[in-house]
This record gives structure tokens, C-alpha cells and sequence, in this order.
């Protein structure tokens, strides 16, 4: 579940992972979507809003994402449910960080922009030989 690597050709392509105890597997899967099938650059695919069904009647969905996608979900039969108090983190599902390797060992890592505070990611070189 988390952390999750991918692999491209044999090789690394993304490593990601999240907390959240029941939410993990959606939001690691959401981020994918966005990644993989939606083409969104991996910050974007991070940041973009979440929702997470635990195998009941309602889907529990960030407001962004109710905003963002309730109208089209509904005639499926989607009832969304704004997850927690907006002015609090149980609004938010997950807390995701990344890490995408690209082409000539470039490395891109991502940290949640906002939820829970925000995060923090970067690259650390080794100096010397």
C-alpha cells in the first residue's frame, strides 16, 4: 500500500506514499489516476482533490472535489459527503509525498501543498567523489 514504487521498463518511475490509515489506498490510487491516466504533472496529480469510500452509501470528498466533480457523479448514483469539519484537517484525505525519476536520473519530489499544514520534500546530493 504505502509506500508504493512503480516501475517503468524495469526501471524506477514513481514512489509514493501517504498516513491516513483507511484513506492510504485511495489516495495513493487517486494520485496514479491523476498521474498516470490523466497525464497531470505528479505536483498537480498531489495536490489535486480527494475522495474515499470505505464501502458505505456515501463517499466521503474533500469540498474541492464535491465542487469539482459532484454534479457529474450524481446521475452514476455518487452521493458525496463533505469528509469532516472544513475548517479542520479531517476535511482532507491523505498527506501524500512523491518521488518521480526521470529521464537522465533526474529526480522530482513533491510534498503535499496545503493538507495538513503542508509538506516538505527535496533532493539531497552527496558532495565529494
Amino acid at each position: 500500500m504505502s509506500p508504493t514504487i512503480l516501475l517503468k521498463g524495469g526501471k524506477p518511475f514513481l514512489a509514493l506514499g501517504s498516513p491516513g490509515g483507511s484513506t492510504i489506498i485511495t489516495t495513493v490510487l487517486q494520485i496514479l489516476f491523476n498521474r498516470i491516466d490523466r497525464g497531470m504533472p505528479i505536483a498537480e496529480a498531489l495536490a489535486a482533490p480527494r475522495a474515499s469510500n470505505g464501502n458505505v452509501e456515501k463517499t466521503l470528498a474533500e469540498p474541492e472535489f464535491i465542487t469539482a466533480y459532484g454534479a457529474a457523479l450524481a446521475p452514476y448514483g455518487q452521493q458525496l459527503q463533505a469528509s469532516g469539519d472544513q475548517f479542520t484537517s479531517a476535511a482532507e484525505i491523505g498527506a501524500a509525498t512523491a518521488i518521480e525519476f526521470g529521464h537522465g536520473g533526474r529526480l522530482t519530489v513533491v510534498a503535499e501543498p496545503k493538507r495538513r499544514g503542508g509538506g516538505s520534500a527535496r533532493v539531497v546530493r552527496p558532495t565529494g567523489p
